[in-house]
């Protein structure tokens, strides 16, 4: 642009500006798009995870579009500790604009998240958070004193007397302990005796071999889901006899 004189020969009360060749103004950029979660592309977790003390568990991070160039791409994990309200979060750690596997090993009970952010050059800076669905882990639990019930008779010391060739119903009993949904699987560890039947439940029965003198072993495994201590075993000390007897209870 150059001024021109509204009126040849005036010394110039008023000019106006007139465009030069090569001033034309050049295409201008596009606006950029607004920051968003790409459709269907937000934080989430892998199905297959199992929200347990002492398991790791992943999560996948959120994939955005638009924003002003050049954006910055970042996640963390977020934890609220059993009996808090107060979130706490990790540090966070740069990624790409991906749906990024990230780990996290659960190391005690409450809650977790993920949380996914981008962060554009915008003035001022315009960012955009995904985070996923909260988890819940649940405190461990722990598989209390295993004991067994002979033909529903307890045996002391888990040790019983048993006839060469006999059946016995064993029942395995759990106490003290806080775990639920028990599974169960039992074996012969050692001596002459046969599981009846495949079982997953608490009683099993158990037939003993004709072989004299003799003993068997028989082992109960207890297993629970989020137990410190699962799986955790029992073992039952089977004394084979021919023949024995059982103390008459004394008259009173």
């Amino acid at each position: 642009m150059s001024p021109e004189l509204e009126t040849p020969g005036n010394k110039g009360v008023k000019v106006i500006m007139v465009q030069g060749p090569g001033t034309e103004p050049g295409p201008q950029p596009e606006p950029a798009e607004p920051l968003a979660v790409a459709e269907g592309k937000g934080s989430n977790w892998v199905g297959t995870n199992v929200y347990q003390i002492g398991r790791t568990v992943e999560g996948r991070t959120a994939e955005y579009e638009g924003g002003v160039e050049p954006v910055t791409y970042r996640y963390r994990f977020q934890t609220k500790a059993l009996g808090s309200d107060t979130w706490v979060n990790q540090s966070w750690v740069t990624t790409t604009n991906e749906k990024n596997p990230v780990y996290f090993e659960i190391v005690e009970a409450g809650q977790l998240k993920l949380q996914s952010q981008a962060r554009d050059s915008s003035d001022p800076a315009v960012q955009l958070n995904s985070v996923t669905g909260i988890k819940t882990i649940e405190p461990q639990t722990i598989i209390g004193d295993i004991s067994f019930l002979v033909n529903g008779v307890e045996a002391a010391n888990d040790a019983c007397n048993a006839l060469v060739g006999s059946t016995l119903n064993l029942d395995c009993v759990t106490s003290g302990g806080t775990a639920t949904n028990e599974t169960y699987s039992w074996r012969v560890r050692s001596g002459n005796a046969t599981i009846n039947s495949s079982t997953t439940s608490k009683t099993c029965s158990v037939v003993l071999g004709s072989e004299f003198p003799g003993s068997a072993q028989v082992q109960c495994t207890v297993s629970s889901v989020n137990s410190s201590n699962s799986p955790a075993s029992g073992v039952l000390l089977i004394a084979l006899s021919e023949s024995f007897s059982v103390a008459e209870p004394e008259a009173y």
